[in-house]
């Protein structure tokens, strides 16, 4: 067994069981499999899993050298990132039938004040928030779909949510309520609508990419 960093790209696959040519993946995912089996906590063998260790690294620096060879061989113009799509082109006609169900939850929402007039004051803005949220949500996918991206859709739900959520607080203060002490609290299901879409405010959801 070689016991030093000089190991061979021939021997490191054959310790792997991959090809010497196999992508990162396909290394990455033959060493997870072989080191749980060698790894010294779980009984294995100590030299076994450091030539695994060596193997992976043998591997994915050739792979890491010919990527860096190829990207800086490429044409320049293959590094221009393309520019974003505006938020207008990606929006879409919903259908009829969207359309009517999404009035139908703008209605709902606005008159929640009403609904929610006799309850506790921040219950009454988390419910209001929330049904501001969910109409604001659902017409966004009625509206872009699997198209655009992150940015697109937190830029659609925050502008369908506004309106909705002025309304509440409107008809609320005419109705003699102090909802504008609890803003804060009726804005919290917009914050997590958009923390759901988006990991970079919400940290526990990866981004999802759409095609364009």
């Amino acid at each position: 067994m070689v016991r030093r960093t000089d190991m061979t790209r021939e021997h490191a696959a054959l310790l792997l069981g991959v090809d010497e040519n196999s992508s990162v993946d396909d290394v990455q995912r033959a060493w997870k499999v072989w080191v749980r089996l060698a790894h010294p906590d779980a009984g294995g063998d100590r030299d076994h899993f450091e030539a695994l260790m060596r193997a992976r690294r043998v591997l994915l620096a050739n792979v890491v050298q010919a990527n860096a060879v190829e990207i800086d061989t490429a044409p320049a113009a293959d590094h221009v990132v393309p520019d974003r799509r505006s938020l207008r082109s990606v929006v879409r006609r919903p259908s009829r039938g969207a359309a009517i169900v999404l009035v139908g939850v703008a209605v709902i929402a606005l008159a929640s004040p009403v609904v929610t007039l006799s309850l506790a004051l921040w219950l009454s803005a988390a419910i209001m928030g929330g049904c501001a949220a969910g109409f604001a949500a659902g017409a966004t996918r009625a509206l872009l779909g699997d198209r655009g991206d992150v940015g697109h859709r937190i830029t659609c739900i925050s502008a369908l949510w506004l309106p909705v959520a002025c309304g509440q607080v409107g008809l609320s203060v005419s109705l003699g309520s102090d909802i504008v002490l609890m803003l804060p609290v009726l804005a919290v299901p917009l914050v997590a609508s958009v923390a759901w879409m988006n990991a970079g405010a919400g940290l526990w959801m990866p981004v999802r990419s759409s095609a364009p």
